[in-house]
Formats: structure tokens, C-alpha cells, sequence
């Protein structure tokens, strides 16, 4: 839409309630103002709903006598990406999940086209964990009218341990409307990302086989060993812990997991959603912390982020993660466009889940040498 219509709209949906600001228009801004009292708040929401639902995106800002409405004309303009670049990284993804788990099982994925396709599994369960958390954000964002796109899946390979991708990401290009729209967006990835990640350990955790199987089947890659000295040894969160007993999976050693590809991509899925849940600057538990917070989610951030460096002198694997949100990811949460909005009781409730979700999905030290 071009600006003249932009303005247009609005005019029709505000209907006399507040008056433009022909001035502000010089500041390359388009502003309708009017006293507070002759206009509520909700009268105020609801125009800007209503003005959203028009792909016409909007900030309030309140003074000491006047309500303020700024259009938001840069963002109602948004042009769509071209979603090919998307397919690309999302098939090239595929591969090299598919490679790294053929080589995970210890198959060798050039040799033959049936040792490749052994890895698909893998490839399946890892990408349908990190597919439903970002489709989570993404369809939320569109049933808010906030434009998003589609995700964007990070392939990489080498011949050595890894899990054969660097993750997914949606962009958001508008802003967020409110505190509602923040949370439901915010906490709708990390949720659904859980959900697949325990069918996958579910699932893995049914077919495995007792321990003369898992040394039969271990002994087929490598060497089987007791106490596992020296092997590289995955990280054992109280919710993995508590899932491997219940399905009597005890006998299948941390250092042996990654080598069963429903199991492992299960704990990724689960160490994922811990990475995002915490609660700082703009991951998916700050969108939730500032949502559930306001502005006191700063300080929450702060102390998260203190007690994540010192987590360093435990584990170097926190490192590169402590680096990337102090230089990338930062602590503090931008507003809304509309922050009086608060959250019912259902989504606060939600968000303390969010928080033992995060506890019970995290590990101090992820990975470690036995």
C-alpha cells in the first residue's frame, strides 16, 4: 500500500475519534492525537486492532493529557522474500543430517546409496524437532498479521561429531503488536519443539533393546566399553533422566546415545528448547520473561546472564553461547508496540510452565569427555 492509502484506511477505521496531526507529517511521521479524556484506552486498543487487521501496523504512546497513535507506514509496506532461497537450505539440511546420522550409526554414507539412506531417520526426527519450533513461531506471527518469514535451516558437515545443522531461524520483519502477541509468538516455537522432541525419545526409548542388544549393536561401530573413559559423553537433563528410567532405558549410557537416532535427536530437541528458554534479551524466554515482566525482565536477564558466565568456570561449553548473547543477542527486550496490554491469567500460568520446562531441559555441561 502506498502511504496516501495507508492514511486513507486509517482515517475510515479511527472515524473522527482522534485527529490527524497535519504537522507531524513534516517529520516524515504520520500522528493522531487526542485528549484522554475523550478516549479510552480500550477504544485505543481496538482502533489499533482494527487497523492491524488492515495490514496497517501502529504505536501508541500515552502523554500527561493526550494519547498518541504513530503509523507505522515503513512496516505496512513490507514486500514478501522470495521463499526459494528457504527450499534451497532446507533440502541441502536434509542431506546433511542424513549424512551425519549414517555416520553416527557408523555407516558410511559415499559408499553406497543404502548407506546413506540409513541416516535418514535421523534426518527426519532432527528436522521435524527444529521444523515444528520454528512453524510454531511462524504461524503464530501470521495468525497476529506480524510478517515473518519462513524458516531458514542451517546446513553443515564435517567428517567428524556434529549433528548436522546449526539450527533453523525465522526473520520477524514488523513489529509486535502487544504483550499477547509477544508471548503466543515467543512461546509457541519452544512448546511445539518440545512436544515432537518427546515423541522422538518416546519412541526411541520403546525400540531400544536390552543391553546385550545395545552392546550388539554398539560393537557393530565401535569397541564396547564399561565404564566409557575417554568418550565423548552427552549432558543428562533431569526430564531425559527421568524419561530413560521410565521407559527402562537406564542400561544406555550417556556416552553411548548418540548412536541411536530417535534417542539422540530427542536430547537435542530438548537441549534446544533449553538454549531458547532462557530467559534473556530477544530468545524465545525473553520474549516470554518481557511478556510475563515489562521492563523488570531486564533485570531477570541480567542475573540469567550472570549466572550463565559463571556457569564458564564449570564447562567451556557455554563459551561461544555467553559471547554470541552478549555481542548478538543482548539482555534487553525491545517494547511492543502496545505494552499496557497485560497477560491473562491462562498465558501466565503458561509462562511459569516455560520456566520448568527450561530447568528440567537444561544441562550445566552438555558435552564432556568421560
Amino acid at each position: 500500500m502506498k502511504s496516501k492509502e495507508i492514511i486513507e484506511i486509517a482515517e475510515k477505521i479511527i472515524s473522527g475519534r482522534m485527529e490527524l496531526d497535519y504537522l507531524s507529517s513534516l517529520y516524515g511521521t504520520v500522528i493522531f492525537r487526542q485528549d484522554r479524556e475523550y478516549i479510552s484506552e480500550n477504544e485505543l486498543q481496538q482502533i489499533q486492532s482494527t487497523l492491524l487487521a488492515n495490514g496497517i501496523y501502529s504505536q501508541t504512546q500515552k502523554t500527561t493529557k493526550e494519547y498518541l497513535l504513530r503509523l507505522l507506514l515503513d512496516y505496512s509496506k513490507v514486500k514478501k522474500e522470495n521463499t526459494r532461497i528457504n527450499l534451497i537450505l532446507f533440502i541441502i539440511t536434509i542431506i546433511t543430517t542424513t549424512l551425519t546420522g549414517a555416520m553416527l550409526i557408523g555407516s558410511d554414507p559415499f559408499l553406497t546409496l543404502e548407506g546413506l539412506a540409513k541416516g535418514f531417520p535421523y534426518a527426519v526426527a532432527i528436522l521435524s524437532i527444529l521444523g515444528a519450533h520454528e512453524m510454531g513461531h511462524y504461524l503464530y506471527a501470521k495468525k497476529y498479521r506480524i510478517y515473518a518469514t519462513l524458516p531458514y535451516f542451517i546446513p553443515f558437515f564435517i567428517p567428524a561429531f556434529n549433528i548436522g545443522t546449526l539450527g533453523a531461524f525465522i526473520k520477524i520483519r514488523s513489529p509486535i503488536p502487544d504483550k499477547k502477541a509477544l508471548f503466543d509468538v515467543g512461546v509457541a516455537g519452544p512448546i511445539a519443539g518440545f512436544v515432537v522432541s518427546l515423541f522422538f525419545l518416546f519412541l526411541g526409548f520403546s525400540l531400544l533393546p536390552d543391553l546385550e542388544g545395545v552392546k550388539d549393536y554398539v560393537t557393530q561401530i565401535h569397541d564396547w566399553s564399561e565404564t566409557g573413559e575417554d568418550a565423548l559423553t552427552l549432558g543428562n537433563p533431569i526430564l531425559f533422566d527421568l524419561i530413560r528410567k521410565m521407559m527402562g532405558g537406564e542400561h544406555l549410557p550417556m556416552y553411548e546415545v548418540y548412536h541411536f537416532p530417535f534417542i539422540f535427536a530427542g536430547w537435542i530437541g530438548l537441549f534446544v528448547t533449553a538454549l531458547n528458554l532462557m530467559p534473556i534479551g530477544q530468545l524465545d524466554g525473553g520474549h516470554i520473561s518481557y511478556a510475563l515482566l515489562g521492563k523488570k525482565a531486564k533485570f531477570v536477564a541480567i542475573g540469567a546472564f550472570i549466572a550463565l558466565a559463571l556457569l564458564n568456570f564449570y564447562s567451556t561449553n557455554w563459551i561461544l553461547w555467553t559471547i554470541l548473547i552478549l555481542l548478538v543477542i543482548r539482555l534487553k527486550h525491545p517494547p511492543t508496540l502496545n505494552d499496557s496490554i497485560e497477560l491473562d491469567s491462562n498465558r501466565r500460568t503458561l509462562a511459569w510452565i516455560s520456566y520448568i520446562i527450561f530447568v528440567t531441559c537444561f544441562s550445566p555441561m552438555p558435552l564432556y569427555f568421560s
